[in-house]
């Protein structure tokens, strides 16, 4: 019979401020298999830290306003006296709740969060050497530190941060710095990273074998490697439908490092990307 646990948690935040953050823990069904983790929330930070353990540890914690601090808040942004007057001679007694699930099938547990209001603070222990995806929307940071497994992160407005890497990562955000930092490299894999508005600053080890293929429209882009920059020539082409001739120069720049290897994509709109030697 398949193995399904499931947690459920729904707070009510605001007001009952005691009730607002936790721990637990959910098993692996096979801990000596390969194991994944996905978390998924739509408002906060997740931090993930690999540790010697076996299953999955969650701390969380809701970050929502004090009810005295959103009151005076909302007095101080309602211009509508009629809305303010429906509330005299009512106490609040919520302002609203988070919720918070995990489950565990097939050597595969899942955290997730589908409530926007409310942001959540997750901080994660997972076994080093688990592969994950982690994903957040708004107003929040990934951090995630001592992973040997794949792992993919994505945000939208917020930092990305991996440290004591020795596995791989790929990374995309769209407004925050993006900063990875590997002990190790899985070889042969290629990586990629992406944002709009932020940095990309790399480390990698010294005998790194890779191709760097990188843009930035509004930067600059520096190396600690002693990289050989391939020239981009221009390419020229005709439409098979409209006969219309092109010529077309690549605005990529593609660097060898120690004589190339698999494809690393970095791009970034509006900020530097900085490739440094550890």
């Amino acid at each position: 019979m398949k193995n399904v646990l499931v947690i459920a948690i729904m707070l009510v935040c605001g007001v009952l401020r005691a009730q607002d953050s936790g721990e637990f823990t959910v098993p692996f069904s096979n801990p000596t298999g390969a194991m994944k983790i996905i978390v998924d929330i739509k408002t906060g930070s997740i931090k993930v830290k690999g540790t010697a353990r076996k299953d999955v540890y969650v701390k969380y914690s809701s970050s929502k306003e004090d009810g005295d601090e959103r009151e005076e808040r909302d007095e101080r942004d309602d211009d509508d006296k009629h809305h303010r007057s429906n509330k005299e001679g009512l106490k609040k007694i919520s302002s609203g709740t988070m919720n918070l699930e995990a489950s565990e099938y097939q050597n595969t547990v899942k955290v997730t969060s589908d409530n926007w209001s409310s942001k959540i603070e997750v901080t994660v222990e997972v076994p080093s050497n688990v592969n994950m995806k982690i994903k957040t929307y708004n107003d929040g940071d990934l951090d995630v530190n001592n992973i040997t497994g794949t792992v993919e992160l994505i945000n939208y407005n917020g930092a990305i941060t991996a440290t004591g890497i020795s596995g791989t990562v790929v990374a995309e955000t769209y407004n925050g710095d993006i900063k990875i930092a590997y002990d190790k490299l899985t070889p042969d894999t290629p990586l990629s990273y992406a944002n709009y508005n932020g940095d990309i600053d790399l480390t990698f080890p010294a005998g790194l074998k890779a191709s760097f293929k990188m843009k930035t429209k509004q930067g600059e882009i520096y190396s600690g490697f002693d990289a050989q920059v391939q020239k981009s020539n221009p390419i020229t082409k005709t439409e098979s439908k409209t006969g219309v001739y092109k010529v077309q120069i690549d605005d990529w720049v593609k660097v060898d490092v120690n004589g190339g290897g698999p494809e690393i994509s970095i791009q970034t709109y509006n900020g530097d990307i900085y490739l440094r030697r550890k």
